[in-house]
Order: C-alpha cells, then structure tokens, then sequence
C-alpha cells in the first residue's frame, strides 16, 4: 500500500498534479466507512478533539483533587477565571475546531495517500518508532519556536499571534485560542517530520503514528497554558532534574504570556538560551515589540 501512495504523492507533485488530485478524491466518492473523508478527516479529527476535551478535563481534576498542583497555580484566581475572557476563549475556540474539522475533511484524501491506517504493526521496529519520536519531539519544537519567536520579532507578524495574547493569564481551555493563521504554523510544526518521513525518505507513516504524535503535542499545549507549575509540559520529565537550559517549564510560557517578548521555546528551554530570549525571574509585564 505504501508503494502505491508514493505513486500518488509522485503524481501529485509532477505536472500532472490537478488529474492527480481530481482521481484522489473521485476515488473516496460516493461515501462509505472505508472513504478517507471517515477513515482520514473525521477521525482525524474526532482523535484530536477528543483529546483535547480529556486533557482539558484531567488538568482542571487535577487542580481541583491534588494540593500540590492547586498551590503551584501560577496566577491568581480572578485572572485566570475572569467571565468576559473565559467566554471568549469558548468562542474562538469552538470557531478553530470547526476550522480543524473542514481542514481533515478537505485534505482527508491527501492525508490517506501519506499516512495509511494499521499498519503499526509492520511500518517499522520499535528502534524505528523511537528515532521517528525523537526526531519529530526535536523538530516540533524547534519549528514552533521559530514561528513563536516571528510572531513576536518580525515587523508585521504580531497581528497572526495578537488574539492569542488576549489572555495573559492562561489556563488550559484556551490552548487553542489563537489566529488561524496561527493555528496553520503551529500544525505545520507537528506535521513536518511526519511528511518529511512518509513522502521525502519514503517510509511507512501509519495514520496511528501521526495521531500520537498530535495528541503528544496537544497534552503538551493543554499543560504549557494549564497555569499549574507543577504540572510539567513532557509530563514525566520534571525539568527541575535536568540542566536549567535543557527543559521548559509551565512558569516559562506563563510569564512569556505575563511579559510577551521573550520565552517563544515549546518545551525545549535551549532555544531561548541560544537565542538569548529567556525572560528572567521576577520581570515586568511588557508590551509587545511589534505591534
């Protein structure tokens, strides 16, 4: 099956691209349990919502059951709980999952040509599935970051990433509030490797792989923006144990939300100290440098 999606992909990129793209989607019609727009866009999909909803949900039982998540809550109640904003957050995000949900649906066939569904067992060995994690958790971040940081420094970027800051005390349900474009770069990040794997090295990419990995950086996003420090953004890895320039902490991106400029790194705290971005302890709430 993978020899023949890279056919696809082949054909797709040659100068028969459109005749390509028209047979891919014929192909998936009329539909039935076995079309891509099921198998690849509305699962993808529901994988990914349903995620979001359950990771939402254990933080906010976390704090409400743990005292020791509760004291390390970051920001006082009245920020973080504030009516207008709690509102808003509901809004822009049910506007951005609705977004998803015509996005999977769209490139559904596209995403079944790259990704083919359960093959786990047989696409690579559990070395192989380790590498392909460890490179996709290094380039994820650093592509975030890279973004993150244009948003902020580049003249005329700010506009994609200003409703993200809308919410200077963040908590968990407004991960996903941001721009669409926004939103865009962040996917682009979490699907890079994934393609690159599948469609340049031309290696078995089982859909189940990718959903992991999506899901890994939704728990990530759900915890960086949780306002909860003892709650880590790699989960099982408390950054406290490692050198201070290795790890990110939930304080780092809730301050980056407190000071905007500066702070741009996922969970990888070294691109910041490489790029010189981190933003000190006990820094001042600052404006943004490009408005």
């Amino acid at each position: 099956p993978q020899a023949g999606n890279l056919r696809h992909a082949s054909r797709l990129m040659s100068g028969d691209a459109l005749g390509a793209a028209v047979s891919l989607y014929r192909a998936e019609l009329p539909l039935s349990a076995r079309s891509a727009f099921l198998t690849h866009g509305v699962a993808t999909w529901g994988v990914l919502f349903g995620g979001w909803l359950l990771f939402c949900s254990l933080i906010e039982f976390s704090a409400a059951k743990f005292p020791r998540v509760s004291q390390s809550k970051l920001q006082s109640a009245q920020r973080t709980d504030d009516p207008r904003l709690r509102a808003l957050a509901r809004k822009v995000v049910t506007r951005n999952w609705l977004s998803v949900l015509l996005q999977a649906i769209v490139f559904a066939p596209l995403l079944k040509v790259a990704f083919p569904l359960h093959q786990v067992a047989t696409a690579m060995t559990l070395r192989g599935y380790a590498s392909f994690f460890g490179f996709w958790l290094v380039s994820n971040d650093l592509l975030f970051t890279l973004f993150h940081a244009a948003f902020h420094e580049v003249p005329g970027m700010y506009r994609f990433h200003k409703e993200h800051h809308t919410w200077k005390a963040p908590f968990c349900w407004m991960s996903h509030a941001m721009s669409l474009t926004e939103a865009s770069a962040n996917g682009i990040a979490v699907m890079a490797y994934p393609l690159f794997h599948s469609l340049y090295l031309g290696r078995t990419t089982p859909l189940e792989l990718v959903w992991f990995v999506q899901l890994v950086a939704e728990l990530i996003g759900c915890i960086e923006h949780s306002g909860y420090d003892a709650l880590h953004p790699l989960l099982i890895i408390n950054p406290a144990h490692f050198p201070h320039w290795l790890f990110s902490t939930t304080k780092k991106h809730d301050d980056h939300h407190r000071c905007f400029n500066g702070n741009y790194g996922g969970y990888l705290n070294l691109w910041d100290v490489l790029a010189g971005t981190v933003i000190e302890p006990g820094a001042r709430s600052q404006t943004p440098k490009r408005e």
